[in-house]
């Protein structure tokens, strides 16, 4: 059985459950990670943005309700938060939330353009804790600054240096379109030869991002980037990305000694919240007008909510697409629901 086995090789035992309808029974456990989008304000205005970042939205949670959220996700086995926006270096905020989630044993991080990482941004985001950056670079110099705005890029490249001039952690990020494909290999393999953990993300169609029609690679072009990039993928680790390699998946918090559910953290390892306490299963999923599961404001259990949202099962009518998606002629086969997502968004317009 499966408790037997993971019992020999974890050493680790189980109490069978004796009521075999659970309400636990759809889920590993509470979610991992938490990207907490603390504001959509940004000091860019990206092309390719999947939520069209730059202003303010309503009714945004106040410093205090932030806190509160932090606080109480760390009681509910939350591993890890991610600051995210928007441009989460905006927020004034960011460096008290980031203390407090630290001094509650939660491993922090952000999602950020690089632009305002100055010396004393980045020792400051040392001073209360910052664990890793992932930071975004598009392509070459001349990709980056038609994508993020001229001068951007050593901007950027400057913010990572300060960065890791205080011993951060830096991932770079990179969004592959067909625009910038090319760009991205030189990229990567610059990256390569420098060390840099480099991760290449899936360009998905919302926000801004939307009006860049015919953009989303296809399986042949997915089949020249992992040629392109054979070297670098099977010679160190620093390399990675969605569809390049084949172990691609939901990462766990300790490795099962059998093969789990290929697919996207949405619904499973992660929640998004919203700069306004909105709850979303996938923050791709939200730009495309998927419904929220719930506002961080109404909640009183976090464990009664999260198996809650299980039970209800949002992701099920995509899941039950994904098949379809895939057969597409020529389509990188996919887990991603946002790819399916829009597909019937496109069939319902036509």
């Amino acid at each position: 059985s499966i408790t037997k086995t993971i019992d020999t090789e974890l050493n680790i035992k189980f109490t069978k459950l004796k009521n075999k309808e659970s309400k636990n029974n759809n889920h590993f456990s509470f979610a991992d990670i938490a990207y907490i989008e603390i504001t959509r304000a940004c000091n860019l205005k990206c092309s390719h943005c999947l939520n069209n970042s730059g202003n303010e939205i309503k009714n945004q949670l106040t410093k205090e309700e932030c806190l509160k959220l932090i606080s109480d996700l760390s009681k509910e086995g939350i591993q890890e938060i991610r600051f995210t926006g928007g441009e989460p270096l905006v927020n004034r905020n960011i460096y008290t939330f980031i203390k407090l989630a630290n001094e509650l044993g939660l491993y922090t991080s952000i999602g950020t353009n690089g632009t305002l990482i100055t010396k004393e941004v980045a020792k400051r985001l040392k001073d209360v804790g910052l664990n890793k950056a992932i930071v975004s670079i598009d392509g070459t110099e001349r990709m980056h600054n038609q994508i993020r705005g001229e001068g951007n890029y050593k901007k950027t490249i400057e913010g990572i240096k300060n960065l890791t001039d205080n011993n951060i952690e830096v991932r770079v990020n990179s969004v592959v379109m067909k625009s910038n494909l090319n760009d991205i290999i030189i990229l990567a393999k610059e990256l390569h030869k420098n060390n840099t953990p480099l991760f290449i993300r899936r360009f998905i169609e919302s926000g801004r991002g939307a009006l860049l029609e015919h953009n989303t690679l296809n399986k042949e072009d997915y089949d020249y980037l992992r040629k392109e990039l054979s070297y670098e993928l099977n010679n160190g680790k620093y390399i990675n990305g969605h569809y390049l390699r084949n172990d691609e998946g939901i990462q766990h918090r300790i490795k099962l000694p059998f093969k789990f559910v290929k697919g996207c953290k949405a619904g499973q390892r992660a929640l998004v919240i919203m700069p306004d306490g909105e709850i979303h299963l996938c923050g791709f999923l939200a730009a495309q007008g998927f419904a929220s599961v719930g506002n961080t404001r109404s909640i009183k259990d976090w464990k009664e909510y999260w198996n809650d949202i299980h039970q209800k099962d949002y992701l099920k009518n995509l899941r039950n697409n994904l098949d379809t998606y895939n057969s597409i002629p020529n389509i990188q086969e996919t887990n991603c629901l946002a790819y399916v997502q829009n597909f019937l968004n496109n069939k319902e317009n036509k």
